[in-house]
């Protein structure tokens, strides 16, 4: 072997050994960011993984078991706090717990991380709707309407917006866009017929709680509305017809037998109003509401004097000069509802609002 060959091993093995050596962490450089990315891509995997869980769990238009969805969703946020799918997801279960303050946080952090999300800004403007932040709810709405045209829910709520502050000509045209988009939507009907009553259109107003009716024809509030307009337009048999048929879907309510005693009254059928008043005493009675049993004993003691006096007198027949038919006095406690009365875009107060555009 030559007398070189140890030296140039050596050189080698020196040179081997620097390069190795010299595979430092540079200068400024910043420790151990692998492994920061590796814990993060672990915990959005993991936060994916938790949110389809609560996916997997909805069917059919309502979770099957909410606690271990509103579980999973809250373990997905928490792994990911910028995971907008799981903060509106879990939005719309909390809304459905009536936990609406906790469902506009969620919403909120949604749109910031996406303006453009607009079932998030639909779902907020619900939000601010049941809140009575009309205003508010008005311009989520609108900012829907901008990026899709098309949403007929999104014209029924602004319009049901509208009908709140009485900006009645507004909400007859959000409604009516509502429902050339969709012609079946109950709530428009509600809330147009609502917003035509208030302004004095009481056959246009007529006509769209009857086709209303026609989608739910068991809707105690729609034959309230309709019921009350006949009592204004002196049709008393029409009313009489719509608050009987209340009183069938919601017997325990002492409020649409005293409503079908004045429509009664009003058709001069004075033994039925006092029958129908009766009935309403006794279920006022089950209520415990003392001044409306106060009111419907004087409505019996009115209406039996008056039909004992009808006995006595038979009925002339009727004449060019007849004196108008008298003119029913006010069934306590309920009144007439108010131009305003109807909840979301104008349907019942107890109805859960239509959900925004279908989850995943």
């Amino acid at each position: 072997m030559s007398k070189t060959a140890p030296i140039v091993c050596l050189c080698l093995l020196l040179a081997l050994a620097g390069c190795l050596g010299s595979a430092k962490t540079p200068a400024g450089a910043r420790p151990g960011l692998a492994a920061q990315d590796l814990e993060q891509q672990k915990r959005e995997a993991m936060a994916a993984d938790a949110l389809d869980k609560a996916v997997q769990l909805y069917h059919d238009g309502e979770y099957l078991d909410d606690e271990a969805a509103l579980s999973y969703l809250d373990e997905a946020v928490e792994l990911d706090p910028n995971l907008a799918a799981a903060r509106y997801q879990r939005a719309l279960l909390l809304m459905e717990k009536n936990r609406w303050d906790e469902a506009q946080t969620d919403i909120d952090r949604v749109l910031r991380l996406d303006p453009n999300h607009i079932k998030g800004r639909f779902t907020r403007g619900l939000i601010r709707y049941h809140n009575g932040d009309y205003a508010d709810a008005v311009a989520d709405f609108s900012r829907v309407l901008e990026q899709d045209d098309t949403i007929s829910e999104a014209y029924a709520y602004r319009g049901g917006c509208y009908n709140r502050t009485r900006r009645y000509e507004d909400a007859v045209a959000d409604f009516g866009r509502a429902l050339a988009l969709n012609p079946a939507n109950r709530d428009a009907y509600y809330g147009r017929g609502m917003a035509q009553a208030a302004l004095g259109r009481d056959p246009e107003a007529v006509h769209d709680l009857t086709q209303a009716l026609s989608l739910d024809s068991q809707s105690v509030d729609l034959l309230l509305a309709r019921g009350s307009l006949y009592m204004r337009m002196s049709k008393y048999a029409e009313a009489a017809s719509d608050f009987r048929r209340a009183s069938e879907f919601s017997p325990t309510d002492s409020t649409f037998p005293a409503l079908l005693a004045n429509a009664l009254a009003g058709t001069e059928d004075y033994a039925g109003a006092a029958a129908a008043a009766a009935k309403a005493l006794t279920l006022a009675k089950a209520e415990g509401d003392a001044k409306a049993q106060a009111a419907y004993a004087d409505m019996i003691r009115d209406y039996r004097a008056k039909a004992a006096a009808a006995a006595k007198s038979p009925k002339p027949k009727p004449t060019a000069s007849a004196p108008a038919k008298p003119e029913p006095k006010p069934a306590p406690p309920a009144g007439e509802p108010g131009p305003d009365a109807p909840g979301p875009a104008g349907g019942d107060e107890g109805r859960r609002p239509p959900p925004p555009p279908a989850r995943p």
